[in-house]
């Protein structure tokens, strides 16, 4: 898209002569307020807040006390590299790190516009830069002040912030399409697993194997091969950023490589969430790839279950938590061979998995297509931003 913006008449200004920071406060315990907003309640991905705590979950802090308004915009000045700037439609509480902040409208700036100033690749380079603290570098209230940028027309600008709010209320409903859909997977997963049915092993379920460990004398030889790693295996799946290579002489290749439809699944984690993290290889790379021992191997058994069963299974006992009980350790939980082999699987036939695949596929399909439309309104909105406020540098 492009915009075609004449900037010939655009004013060079320093945000601080067009915003206003209010300090007013309260005490929560008051009653006045109701919700709190912490900066994990806002994304980086956009500017409609729509998560809060409840002022009194226990769990607010004792410098929660500036007052917001709906419409006002939230900047969270801690780690400015986050973009985690947000308006909400509801009124409450934030710590001190995080600025309410009001355009002056006399002074040419429309409150709708300012968020998108503030989550621009120009302003969030700017601010990362001018940030103080190593632990926890925050934008101070003087430096935020002295950015300069070239502010529209105020017709411009009511131009600009239609088109950039239209495209964030699309992306807010691409996003609730993604996660409605796959809210339907899940159930229909937990309709299939908790399903009371005669159990198994899982090893009877499935061929489960763990990877090979890593060892100085396998850094070198003469059948250097890829393999993946925990690192690789994400919630977006499989990762081929900063594979590394491993000797596997050609009878550990016949029991490592890995086959298309093969899930990898995350043995250990110092985060008890992470333990099981699936990822399906799908023989992203054309050549032999094998597998470290931070990872579990789970492939389908020929008449037993099929390859796409595995797959969701593996989803279902991450997303339960039946990954995590099946592990054990205190700083490092680890699932082992031991944990995998301990876990049972109800287990349908393989004409009802064929048609459980069916019914998951077909949703799989919308969420697949949701979520490339989702990337490109994001790609959209990024290509927009740079247009109006500049790219970094």
């Amino acid at each position: 898209m492009n915009l075609d913006l004449a900037k010939t008449d655009w004013k060079r200004v320093r945000l601080g002569d067009v915003i206003r920071r209010s300090r007013v406060q309260v005490d929560p315990a008051s009653g006045s307020v109701e919700r709190y907003v912490a900066g994990g309640h806002i994304d980086g991905d956009s500017v409609t807040i729509e998560r809060w705590g409840d002022v009194d979950d226990g769990q607010m802090g004792s410098t929660f006390r500036y007052v917001f308004s709906p419409g006002q915009v939230l900047f969270v000045s801690a780690r400015p590299y986050l973009r985690k700037v947000g308006v909400p439609d509801f009124e409450g509480v934030v710590a001190d790190k995080t600025y309410v902040l009001d355009a002056v409208a006399e002074n040419g700036l429309l409150q709708e516009f300012l968020p998108f100033i503030l989550s621009s690749d120009r302003f969030v380079e700017y601010a990362t830069a001018e940030a103080t603290g190593s632990m926890n570098p925050r934008l101070l209230w003087g430096p935020m002040q002295r950015y300069e940028f070239d502010l529209p027309p105020l017709d411009e600008q009511k131009r600009l912030s239609d088109l950039l709010w239209a495209i964030e209320r699309h992306e807010r409903s691409v996003r609730f399409s993604v996660e409605s859909a796959e809210l339907i997977q899940a159930r229909l997963r937990s309709n299939l697993f908790e399903k009371e049915r005669n159990t198994v092993p899982a090893p009877d379920a499935f061929d489960i194997t763990i990877g090979r460990q890593r060892s100085p004398r396998n850094q070198s030889g003469d059948h250097m091969v890829p393999y993946m790693r925990s690192a690789n295996v994400t919630p977006d799946g499989i990762d081929l950023d900063n594979m590394k290579r491993m000797n596997f002489s050609p009878e550990e290749q016949e029991k490592f490589a890995l086959k298309s439809g093969d899930v990898l699944v995350s043995e250990g984690s110092a985060s008890a969430k992470s333990v099981g993290m699936p990822a399906v290889w799908r023989g992203e790379l054309d050549q032999v790839v094998c597998f470290q021992n931070t990872l579990l191997r789970y492939r389908a058994v020929p008449d037993v279950t099929l390859p796409g069963f595995v797959e969701q299974w593996c989803r279902w006992a991450f997303e339960t938590g039946e990954f995590r009980r099946a592990s054990s350790g205190t700083n490092i939980h680890h699932i082992g061979t031991k944990g995998a082999s301990a876990m049972k699987v109800g287990l349908p036939s393989i004409e009802e998995q064929a048609r459980f695949l069916h019914d998951i596929s077909t949703i799989g399909e919308a969420v697949a297509a949701a979520s490339s439309e989702s990337k490109s309104v994001a790609a959209l909105r990024t290509a927009v931003s740079t247009q109006v406020f500049g790219g970094s540098g």
